[in-house]
């Protein structure tokens, strides 16, 4: 999530106590750095493992325990709530206790069933975007019976920061016909992206959150970037984070066995990743030519320029 941390994370002794309540015969409780939108525990029993989620912020995790529930309820393999409380007593955060999907993620753990699992996942990522969103942006937190996002349609959400974004780009030390072009793709996707019925989207679609176990997919993980969105953000975030263009046609291959995906709309998604590499672009202010997304928002560039006028 955009807000940064807050509060102080929870000390093992304390996690541990709290997962006692919960779970028998707890062996082992450590700390898991990876990630920064939630403070994260391992569980370790003799035979299972669990995972302790606190959020550092002063909202709960309603929401998205409710789209666990509908996940699940949908065939989406994603780990099960097993215990969660809207303000822990002993934390004064709120806290939710998950299964455990077993197995690596891909950027753990590459395998050479790679285009299998991938192709699990997209049919998993199409059930996901079955889900519908009343409104657009972050999932608003203090709902916790429906999924309600921040901003009423598209338009509202795409434009927010856009213009200011533009603005940073200009400071940087991109060409003239590159400013251009980066300002032409994104005010095109104004009109390609804009749809007037949200989905649930993941946030933070990458080979970090899909896993498997011996060549076989078994899941998708981590919720707390959650949004409703054009259902191409899934993908964008995907072509746009992780540079892999390879792995989206075994993705597509198993959405399209649940949604439309059209040529048209691979396009669409590089567009919808420029736009998002360019929002940390406009957050991330250093302006040199090694600032690490003034390099992405270049490489992206060029993948659009590849595309001729007639497809877009």
């Amino acid at each position: 999530m955009e807000e940064s941390l807050k509060k102080k994370r929870p000390e093992i002794t304390v996690v541990k106590s709290i997962a006692k309540k919960h779970i028998p015969h707890v062996v082992r409780v450590e700390a898991v750095e990876k990630g920064t939108s939630t403070f994260v525990y391992r569980i370790k029993t003799e035979n299972e493992t669990f995972y302790f989620r606190f959020l550092p912020e002063d909202t709960t995790f309603g929401a998205e325990v409710l789209t666990h529930n509908l996940l699940l309820e949908s065939g989406v393999i994603v780990p099960e709530i097993i215990a969660y409380e809207e303000w822990n007593r002993e934390t004064g955060l709120s806290m939710m206790l998950l299964s455990e999907i077993p197995g690596n993620s891909i950027e753990d753990e590459m395998s050479s069933e790679k285009s299998q699992i991938l192709y699990e996942a997209g049919k998993q990522i199409g059930l996901l975007h079955n889900i519908p969103v009343d409104g657009f942006g972050w999932i608003d937190r203090n709902h916790l019976n429906e999924l309600k996002a921040e901003k009423a349609n598209f338009l509202e959400y795409y434009s927010e920061f856009l213009e200011y974004d533009l603005k940073v780009m200009e400071n940087h030390p991109y060409s003239d016909l590159e400013k251009s072009k980066i300002r032409e793709f994104v005010t095109m996707g104004m009109k390609r992206l804009d749809t007037t019925q949200a989905s649930l989207v993941h946030g933070d679609y990458d080979f970090s959150h899909i896993y498997h176990r011996k060549g076989k997919y078994t899941g998708l993980i981590d919720f707390g970037e959650i949004r409703g969105n054009n259902p191409l953000f899934d993908f964008a975030t995907f072509l746009g984070f992780e540079q892999d263009r390879e792995s989206l046609k075994y993705l597509l291959e198993g959405y399209r066995e649940e949604r439309h995906f059209s040529e048209e709309n691979i396009i669409s998604s590089e567009i919808f990743a420029l736009f998002m590499l360019l929002r940390f672009l406009g957050r991330k202010n250093k302006i040199s030519k090694e600032n690490f997304w003034f390099k992405r928002v270049r490489m992206q560039l060029k993948v659009l320029l590849t595309y001729s006028i007639m497809d877009l």
